[in-house]
């Protein structure tokens, strides 16, 4: 068969895979919100599933694109056309969130009600949220730093900010959870305690994903795969990825942190 500069892609078990461990992985979660017959077996079960098939389908297409040669420059612009849509469809994701958040707080506030209601104290802005967005900023000009080390193919200095990029996540991550277990109120806390833990865990789990990708880009690049050019798509898309939840994460502090903090203030005042 004469090549065509496309690729035709293995029958793979993997897709398949992936949905039936997200698909669990949901029904699990569901059925312990509602009192279910949840058990913590069900849920590792199919978070090994999950994994372990997203590994295995990662391999592959790392497989393909280093070591076989079939991501050629059409297929590449492929691949840059459907990760843009993955994060435009991400993006539609938070904006659910977001108005369930701005519709529950403008509807209080525009009904005489205060947001947050009482007797709820938001989690106060200036402290680990703040940190966490200047950590956040600071890994986008390392990510940005990694790039172009990688475009020049330049191995050692590119280790150095994905390195950092991997630490600030982990550090991200870490002052958000002693966030969550220092703040006044809980998921079942009236519709803001729900808004504000589903956007800003959502963030949170995108931030975990983000973090794995780049440590999958440090991992990489220390074994050699991105010295021969035209060879580094995969860190294209983490530092695409990286930069999507550094701006998310800006509207969340704004709009989850800083604004009803600043109600909360304008009341006491009152």
């Amino acid at each position: 068969m004469p090549r065509t500069g496309y690729h035709l892609v293995d029958p793979s078990p993997w897709p398949i895979m992936v949905s039936a461990g997200v698909m669990n992985e949901a029904a699990s979660f569901i059925s312990f919100v509602h009192g279910g017959s949840y058990t913590m077996l069900n849920f590792l079960c199919a978070t090994w599933l999950l994994l372990s098939s997203f590994y295995s389908w990662m391999m592959d297409i790392i497989t393909e694109a280093t070591y076989l040669g079939c991501h050629t420059s059409i297929v590449a612009r492929g691949l840059k056309i459907g990760f843009t849509l993955f994060l435009v469809s991400e993006a539609f994701f938070f904006v659910g969130f977001f108005w369930a958040w701005f519709n529950s707080g403008i509807g209080n506030l525009s009904s005489g009600c205060l947001w947050p209601p009482r007797p709820i104290i938001p989690v106060y802005p200036w402290g680990a949220p703040l940190f966490n967005t200047a950590i956040l900023l600071a890994s986008g000009a390392a990510v940005t730093w990694a790039h172009r080390a990688v475009a020049i193919h330049d191995r050692e200095e590119a280790m150095i900010p994905l390195g950092l990029c991997v630490l600030a996540g982990v550090v991200f991550l870490r002052f958000q959870f002693g966030e969550y277990s220092t703040a006044s109120f809980t998921i079942a806390d009236s519709a803001y305690g729900s808004c504000f833990y589903m956007l800003t865990g959502l963030h949170g789990s995108h931030v975990l994903g983000g973090t794995l990708f780049l440590a999958a880009m440090l991992a990489r690049n220390y074994f050699c795969h991105f010295i021969r050019p035209h060879r580094h798509m995969g860190v294209v898309f983490a530092v695409w990825y990286w930069h999507f939840v550094d701006v998310i994460w800006l509207i969340v502090f704004v709009w989850a942190y800083v604004w009803p903090y600043k109600n909360w203030i304008g009341d006491k005042l009152l």
